[in-house]
């Protein structure tokens, strides 16, 4: 198989076979430049500023009810990262990958506790 390959292509296989720091350049330039250019498209079609005004808007127009539920969320999930940290909650990390929500004792741990069931749960 006879290929005709670029003069370019063949001057750039030689350097970087014999220099390093032209290695080391041709590999910044092969990655560098590919990465800026989607680091600029991906800014200027889904604008940073967008979605932080966005987000902004949000939390503006919470209530206090959706404020103090996401606090409750945040401190369960802090009790269940606790619990995994110390290696007891593993049963709980389980349930949750499951779908299941188990109880938040009013102790800061959540060992022993059981799934939480509603009314159409008890039903079936």
């Amino acid at each position: 198989m006879d290929r005709k390959v670029s003069k370019t292509w063949r001057f750039i296989v030689h350097a970087t076979q014999q220099s390093p720091l032209y290695m080391g350049a041709f590999a910044a330039v092969a990655i560098g430049v590919p990465y800026f250019i989607g680091e600029t498209v991906m800014n200027t079609t889904n604008s940073p500023r967008a979605d932080s005004s966005l987000e902004e808007d949000l939390r503006k127009k919470t209530t206090l009810e959706s404020q103090m539920l996401a606090k409750a969320q945040k401190e369960r999930l802090q009790v269940l990262f606790d619990e995994i940290k110390d290696g007891k909650g593993a049963e709980r990390y389980q349930a949750a990958l499951d779908g299941q929500s188990l109880g938040c004792h009013s102790s800061g741990t959540t060992i022993g506790a059981r799934a939480i069931t509603t009314a159409a749960d008890k039903r079936d």
